[in-house]
């Protein structure tokens, strides 16, 4: 859906009169609102935590699939470490307080099975007999113990215990850590594992969610009390902000949505953007109340004004967060989706709940003296924005295009990074045990490389399994890496175990048939799940297991390369490899952190403009808006880039989050900018008085923006501290960018399109003025314009010549212009042509459309009478309008149609009113009768002789079809030809109406006329007679003389004969002849 049609819809919603709804019945909407809130806060308590690393991840990215194929055959064992550390493990005191603990761990419910030293002991001492050092002596002849139970100085040991699938991992980890509580604090003991982990984040989020949101309230409610000084603005954003939280928990908790490690900062987030909108309406109410007007009166105005652009704010907010959907961390797409239901619930309270509680706020006059020294200070500050914008321009844009430069660089420098452990504090007891265990035993973070051949029972081969461990050794060289176990290891200590512990047989076999022995010991000792744990099922699989101390996604992708590296160049190449884990995952997540990160800013920037476009009609406007909010972005990354902050989970929100909320301020600034700069083009004047009534709310919004995102940097989680931080700073720069960058480059680029100069001088919106463009859109028209230009004609001046070769036509902008007819010949400046003007035409008409239509020489010449301006419209313009707009050419083509039709009719008019003679009969008509009775009462007065005026009315006998009766006009036509016939050449005959005649009969005397009338009334019989069987008709004849009164004009002249002749007292002759009844 384009922008345009979004602007459309919004419009034709008419919000204005929902408000207006919403005020006349505004305690029943106050009750609803009420009521509402009521039924979500019940179900707020409903609310869940949900947590875990592995919200982290991309589910459908290759590397997840590995993992979880991975998984599938080699078992998906999660696994918490509990780490020992006293004086000497294997002193017996300690080592029965181990066995104890150990002893403890089995019983716990969710734990599949443990593994630790004295678990091992009793494993291999059957007995029970061996002294403790006989064990010293066998645990530190197995490799495989070394940095994975027992430190090198037997002064650290740890206990793993595997969880189970069902396992509830919270209850088992405080269950173990019950169990560390009460061990002998001469024992130092710690867990460790990604269950933990996950249970940290739990822990800092929940903490953070619950901490963070009420101390972002306090704080915002300080400062908005510092800035109105009046409890009633103050209280306002703040109800409404927390009505919008307990809906957006309610509708949360309704749709079992659970709170995760990112969505803790959508009420933060909530707090300062809702109160930032709720801060533009105030301000405008408080410029619309006066004492003239009620609160009411006051409400609607300032809705009037605000609902648009708080709509496209709100709704650009909502593309900027709907943006992160594409993202594919399912964690990202949660906080998008718990961020757009905010919203939505938050454009709701603002149409409903703002305008009902603002009717009900009085005008107060009364400003403190506190408000009054702020809204100086205030004042003088945008003051010097202002000079600023205007004296200071090229300055000022040097400045910021350098600072923005000098981002850019670091823009270069921007890295992805996921770190699970580098998300907390480093005082944090998660953190202080992750780098502890690896300084004495081994990391845990662990890596699993695979190593796969088409040939099933591949590794029954004594020489493959040599490769396994000879590719060990080379693992165990690389950085991060601490500890490498494998089935070799495991075969070395079953065939260690099998031969009594003699030490020469801690060592792989080197014949085939032995191996395969040792295959099957090793299922019967360990058992089949601790085989499977390491070789697949056919043989044709091994796992190497890479215990880490790495949590950084950049060492883990750098580490698999090596490895990938290493055996590419190393084995064969019928051998496939696999390098995986959960950290490789999480970072290959973390990788595509830039391109969802791309993808994210781009769609947004797309929609920005889009609505822009579709706001103001023009590209300029639209590429302008996205400057000032490109900027806080460059400068945002930009720091990150030059202070090594990795791009994470939380600071990748920041772009689309910070979009959102400065296209707010943007989107203010040019709708009040707009409404300033159309009513006279004076870009100073627009720019002065935008500033003076946008620019406190801009101000304003920054700060209480600022404000909330400010604590979100106290949060013990590190990436949401980060968030916070670098938030405040996007949020300052956008400030710069709309107070700023945006008005000098405003002013930088010429703004006045001519779609806005045409708008101007026809007076509003052109659609309206110019009939070609009837019933077209803003934006059809729009287009139609658009792809033309103004063409200027001086008075006097000839637009064309009759003759010339036609272009275009043109619609009249401005002026007057009129169409004239001449001699081809002549030259306009000739005194002999002869020249008649067909038509006058102005402002709105078109002209030139036949000669365009037809590719024909132009008609008629056009010359303009005053100084004019016309729309030039072209073949071109009408076939890209007919290949990008069919709809809109084809109503461009009706009302073309329509203005043709109009002129023929028109012209159709002209021709019957101009013609001088009567199509049926050849005798002249009323208008030439006319005429020529004008000439000849004048020539009778002149010359002082007698005019007599004869009339012969026609009556037929009525039928159905007289109308359209041939016969009828036969019959009429007779009649005229036996007028002509029986007068005088010097007299002169006419058809005046449909069935009635005048003869005209100068300088007669009264017995010439009555035989004149005998010879009438035979013929006429004659004709009468004639006719008899096919229409009856009967003739009533009457004459008169004339008053003569020569400076009456013919029409006068006829309808007093006529009224004469009605009075028998003025009749000379009259008969009647036949019968129409």
């Amino acid at each position: 859906m384009s922008g345009n049609h979004l602007i459309q819809i919004i419009k034709s919603l008419n919000p204005v009169e929902y408000v207006d709804t919403v005020l006349r019945h505004r305690m029943i909407a106050l009750s609803g609102i009420v009521a509402l809130t009521l039924l979500f806060a019940a179900f707020i308590p409903q609310l869940s935590f949900k947590t875990s690393i592995h919200d982290l991840i991309i589910e459908d990215l290759p590397e997840t699939i590995q993992y979880e194929a991975f998984k599938t055959i080699f078992g998906s064992e999660e696994i918490i470490r509990v780490v020992i550390k006293c004086s000497n493990v294997f002193d017996p005191l300690n080592f029965q307080k181990i066995a104890q603990l150990e002893e403890a761990g089995k019983k716990i419910k969710g734990v599949q099975r443990v593994i630790g030293l004295p678990g091992i002991k009793n494993a291999v001492d059957l007995s029970g007999n061996w002294p403790m050092e006989k064990f010293v002596a066998f645990v530190s002849g197995v490799d495989l113990f070394k940095h994975n139970l027992i430190s090198e100085d037997h002064d650290t040991t740890s206990i793993t215990l595997v969880l189970n699938k069902n396992a509830i991992q919270g209850e088992v980890i405080d269950t173990i850590q019950r169990l560390i509580d009460e061990t002998d604090p001469d024992i130092r003991l710690y867990q460790i594992g990604m269950p933990l982990i996950s249970q940290a984040l739990a822990q800092f989020t929940k903490r953070d969610f619950l901490r963070l949101p009420p101390i972002t309230f306090l704080l915002i409610a300080v400062v908005l009390f510092l800035l109105f000084r009046n409890a009633s603005y103050a209280l306002i954003p703040l109800s409404c902000v927390t009505l919008c939280l307990i809906w957006t928990f309610g509708v949360v908790s309704i749709l079992k949505i659970p709170l995760s490690i990112l969505t803790m900062i959508v009420p933060v987030f909530l707090i300062a953007v809702g109160t930032a909108y709720c801060l533009h309406i105030i301000a405008e109410y408080r410029a619309a109340s006066s004492p003239d007007q009620t609160p009411v009166d006051a409400a609607t105005i300032t809705f009037s004004r605000t609902t648009l652009p708080i709509l496209l704010a709100i709704l650009t907010t909502l593309l900027g967060l709907g943006s992160l959907f594409v993202n594919r961390i399912s964690a990202i797409r949660e906080f998008a989706l718990f961020s757009c239901i905010g919203m939505v619930v938050f454009l709701i309270l603002v149409m409903t709940y703002l305008p009902v509680v603002l009717s009900f706020i009085p005008y107060r006059e009364n400003v403190s003296s506190g408000q009054k020294e702020a809204s100086s200070i205030l004042d003088r500050f945008i003051g010097w924005i202002i000079d600023l914008n205007l004296h200071h321009q090229r300055m000022t844009l040097m400045v910021i295009a350098g600072i923005a430069l000098f981002a850019g660089f670091g823009l270069l420098r921007l890295r992805a990074e996921t770190n699970p452990v580098g998300y907390f504090k480093d005082d944090t007891q998660v953190v202080r045990n992750f780098h502890d265990i690896y300084q004495h035993l081994s990391g845990s973070f662990p890596i699993n490389v695979v190593m796969t051949s088409q040939i099933e029972d591949f590794f029954e081969s004594a020489e493959n399994i040599a490769a396994l461990e000879k590719l060990q050794q080379f693992l165990d060289t690389l950085p991060g890496v601490d500890k490498t176990i494998s089935f070799a290891d495991y075969l070395k200590l079953v065939n260690y175990t099998s031969n009594r512990f003699e030490p020469a047989y801690y060592k792989l076999p080197t014949e085939s048939w032995e191996l395969r022995m040792l295959m099957n010991t090793y299922k019967s000792l360990l058992g089949i799940d601790m085989f499977n744990a390491f070789m697949g099922p056919t043989l044709s699989q091994a796992n190497i297991l890479l215990l880490t101390h790495i949590s950084s996604s950049r060492d883990f992708l750098d580490l698999r390369e090596k490895i990938l590296q290493h055996v590419g160049e190393t084995f064969e190449r019928d051998l496939k490899w696999d390098v995986t884990g959960f950290g490789i995952v999480i970072s290959a997540s973390s990788h595509l952190l830039v391109s969802g990160q791309v993808k994210s800013f781009l769609l947004t920037m797309i929609v920005i403009f889009s609505i822009m476009f579709a706001l103001f009609l023009s590209f300029k406007v639209g590429l302008i808006a996205i400057v000032p909010n490109l900027f806080p972005i460059i400068i945002n990354f930009g720091i990150m880039g030059w202070f090594g902050i990795e791009l994470s989970m939380a600071t990748s929100l920041i772009a689309s989050i910070a979009i959102g909320l400065a296209v707010d301020d943007t989107i203010h600034y040019l709708v009040r900018f707009n409404h300033e700069f159309k009513k006279d083009l004076d870009e100073k004047r627009a720019l002065k008085e935008t500033m003076a009534h946008i620019g406190r709310p801009i101000i304003f919004t920054t700060l209480t923006i600022g404000t909330g995102f400010f604590i979100l940097a106290f949060s013990g989680f590190k990436p949401t501290a980060i968030f916070g931080t670098m938030m405040v700073i996007t949020m300052l720069s956008a400030l710069v960018g709309d107070l700023i960058l945006l008005p000098i480059l405003m002013q930088r680029v010429e703004l006045v399109t001519l779609w806005d100069l045409v708008r101007i001088k026809m007076g509003g919106e052109t659609g309206l003025g110019i009939p070609l463009f009837k019933g077209l859109s803003r934006a059809e028209v729009h287009s139609i314009i658009m792809a033309g230009t103004l063409k200027k004609v001086k008075s006097g001046e000839v637009l064309f010549y009759k003759g010339d070769q036609s272009e275009s036509m043109y619609a009249i902008i401005s002026g007057r212009f009129d169409v004239i007819d001449y001699d081809p010949t002549c030259t306009m400046s000739s005194p002999e042509g002869i020249q008649k003007c067909i038509s006058k035409i102005s402002t709105g008409d078109i002209l030139g459309e036949m000669g365009l239509l037809r590719s024909a020489p132009r008609s008629a010449t056009v010359m303009a009478t005053e100084p004019s301006e016309l729309l030039p419209i072209n073949w071109k313009v009408i076939q890209r309008l007919q290949w990008l707009y069919p709809p809109t050419a084809q109503k461009f083509f009706v009302n073309m149609m329509r203005i043709l039709c109009d002129r023929v009719e028109r012209l159709t008019t002209c021709l019957a009113n101009e013609s001088l003679v009567d199509d049926l009969t050849g005798l002249s008509n009323k208008k030439g009768f006319c005429r020529i009775l004008e000439q000849e009462m004048r020539r009778a007065e002149r010359h002082q002789e007698t005019l007599v005026m004869a009339m012969l009315g026609v009556n037929f006998a009525i039928t159905p079809d007289n109308r359209f009766n041939g016969v009828k006009n036969d019959v009429l036509r007779r009649i005229g030809e036996t007028l002509s016939a029986n007068i005088r050449r010097c007299d002169m005959v006419s058809r005046i109406d449909t069935d009635a005649f005048a003869v005209l009969i100068p300088n007669s005397a009264n017995d010439g006329i009555g035989f004149v009338m005998d010879r009438l009334k035979r013929d006429i019989g004659a004709l009468q007679a004639r006719f008899e069987k096919t229409i009856a008709f009967s003739i009533a004849f009457n004459a008169t003389t004339l008053r003569l009164k020569a400076d009456n004009n013919g029409e006068q002249i006829l309808e007093e004969t006529l009224h004469r002749l009605r009075t028998e007292d003025y009749r000379l002759w009259s008969f009647i002849t036949g019968s129409a009844s």
